[in-house]
């Protein structure tokens, strides 16, 4: 009987397969078995390390959100014109996360914040909106924080579920304005003026941070 140790290789080994399969065959059609034939390991090896194949994926979903937030960071650091970053970082997310087809059909059919718990929860909306609802004097806690800022999220999803399923076609500029209009002009009063100008630098800054890296 063959004995396996844990090791980092063997997690990211299991990580990187899930990724090859998933590309070739798409989210929803690779499993564990799929994995374990693939890398002649028992799938028991496998649930050693994950839980089910949505914890491979979130690792690989992670670790290019944290590519993008860092991206964000070295153009706009936190704290200097935080709607600017507030969509920038939407404007990246949808080029490097939702456009790449190793993550496409997983982030419009996964559960979303359920299955990561409440605390993680919150703190992906304080990290993501907490800067921009400050800067305009909103609240940045409670009720009328999380309703505001969970109504920009389901603008978001709404989009991205549309054009995973082919219901909308649009250009970044034409997804971001869309966004924009619906979500981040009402949610801070924004003048179309106003928007259009946080607009136009979250695209040179994005421009930037392409050609940097």
């Amino acid at each position: 009987m063959a004995v396996y140790k844990k090791s980092a290789e063997m997690r990211k080994s299991i990580v990187e397969t899930m990724a090859l399969l998933v590309r070739k065959n798409g989210y929803e059609k690779t499993n564990i078995r799929d994995i374990s034939e693939y890398l002649n390991i028992p799938r028991s090896l496998i649930y050693y390390y994950f839980k089910n194949k949505d914890d491979i994926m979130h690792v690989l979903y992670y670790e290019r959100f944290s590519m993008t937030e860092q991206l964000a960071e070295e153009v706009l650091p936190r704290g200097e014109e935080p709607l600017v970053r507030l969509m920038l970082k939407y404007l990246l997310y949808r080029r490097n996360v939702i456009c790449d087809p190793l993550f496409a059909e997983y982030i419009a059919t996964a559960p979303e914040y359920a299955s990561r718990g409440k605390e993680f929860s919150k703190d992906q909306i304080v990290l993501y909106y907490g800067d921009a609802f400050a800067y305009f004097g909103k609240p940045t806690d409670g009720n009328e924080f999380y309703i505001h800022a969970l109504m920009v999220e389901s603008i978001a999803r709404g989009l991205v579920v549309g054009s995973f399923y082919g219901m909308i076609e649009m250009s970044d500029r034409e997804y971001m304005t869309c966004f924009g209009e619906r979500a981040i002009v009402p949610t801070f009063d924004l003048t179309k003026e106003q928007f259009k100008a946080i607009l136009d630098r979250s695209f040179e800054l994005a421009e930037r941070a392409r050609r940097e890296n």
